[in-house]
Formats: structure tokens, sequence, C-alpha cells
């Protein structure tokens, strides 16, 4: 049986960087839907749509724009890749935006769009791994304890917890964190860090006993886990 291609909406304001995104998206197996006009973006989204490509400039409403500038970007409950070359000058608290060096490579594309998408190419045969009393399903983004609460993570919150995990007990610097879960390189702001710790630590917390402790020290942060004998 043939794979599903996944849409990709792309928007740039610039044809050869839609050109270019357009090949790397074919690489994955997926399929660019080429924007002219970010005003046009809403409409154009289906059920099929797992992702958004911008560009640092879009043409919005015939204009050259920033993405910065776009004001409705953060009311779109999809995944938005932003290509921009400052990172450290682009910050947000939305849990969908995602912001990448450019240029972008194919590796990066497909890494950044494994959890959203559903078919063979991206699927590991098992994906749940468990670590105390919580299991964790890589591929929905969610944890569930032995009473089957569920706690729901975002992409990055799901991204940050499994490299904890795998390094568990072991204090993990802030450098090596955005370089592995946002590939940033190591002058971006720790802000966005420091976010996502806070909200991840309040999701981990969250059940009846707390299984783990997040906790940031002078060299970064170590997740521990408890022991309830």
């Amino acid at each position: 049986m043939k794979n599903e291609k996944f849409d990709i909406l792309v928007c740039s304001a610039d044809p050869i960087i839609s050109e270019a995104l357009e090949s790397i998206i074919f690489a994955i197996n997926c399929q660019p839907i080429l924007l002219s006009d970010y005003s046009d973006l809403k409409i154009k989204i289906t059920q099929n749509t797992k992702a958004i490509l911008l560009d640092e400039n879009v043409i919005n409403e015939g204009r050259k724009v920033h993405i910065k500038n776009l004001n409705n970007i953060y009311k779109l409950e999809i995944p938005i890749l932003c290509l921009i070359e400052n990172l450290p000058t682009l910050n947000t608290l939305n849990s969908f935006m995602h912001f990448y060096q450019k240029p972008l490579n194919k590796n990066t594309l497909n890494n950044a769009l494994r959890p959203y998408l559903n078919h063979s190419n991206f699927n590991a045969e098992n994906n749940i791994i468990k670590v105390g009393k919580f299991y964790f399903d890589q591929n929905l983004k969610k944890l569930s304890d032995e009473k089957n609460n569920l706690i729901n993570l975002t992409n990055l919150e799901a991204k940050l917890l499994l490299i904890l995990f795998n390094n568990l007990n072991n204090t993990l610097k802030e450098d090596f964190l955005l370089k592995h879960v946002w590939g940033y390189s190591s002058n971006t702001s720790s802000n966005t860090i420091k976010t996502h710790i806070w909200r991840l630590r309040k999701k981990i917390y969250s059940s009846d006993e707390n299984i783990f402790n997040l906790e940031t020290n002078i060299n970064g942060y170590v997740l521990k886990q408890n022991h309830f004998d």
C-alpha cells in the first residue's frame, strides 16, 4: 500500500526560496502547497495539512512583511515552522511555533515534522517508553501514569522530555539542549528553554505523586527520579 502524502503549506516572498523548500518537502515524501499570499493561508488548511513552513519574509495582502509582524500568526493551532536568519531576535510562548536557522535542509525538516506525521516513514515499531510510573508515547506526545491519567505534551515538550529521560540524573547544559532539541546554535537566548522547562515541570508534577524532580542548577537542568518504596 502506498503511503499517503501529507500537505505542508509553504509561504515565502522569494520564489527561489519557495522552489527550494518545495524540493526539500518532496524529498521527505510530503506534498508542498505553495502560497503566493499569506492571507490565503486559512482557506488552504485541510485535514490533510500537517504543518506550515514560513520563510522569514512573506507576502501578506499584497505587501512584503516580516513574519514577526503577522499579527494572526499566533492564532493558528497547527505547527508552524519559521525560517529566520537570527534566532535570538524572535521569541514566543506559542507552543505551535518552532524557529529554525536558515538554510533548511532535509534532515532538519524531517526531524521537525516527525512527531506530526503518522505514516510508516515516520513511525518506529515501538514508541512507548516506560520510566518510573510513567508511560511515554513518543508518537502521540502523551504521558500516562498507572491510573491512566493522561498528560498531553507539545512537540518540543516531548522532545525535551525524551532527551531528559535518556540522560536521567545527569545535568544537561543549556547549549546541549538547544542544539539537540531545537537545533539552535549556542548563542540563542536561554529564555526559550526556560519557558519550556517551566511548562514541562508543571505537567510532570501534576500527578498525585511527584515521580520526577526537574531541577535547575548552575550547570543546567537535570531530571531526577524519585523512588517510592
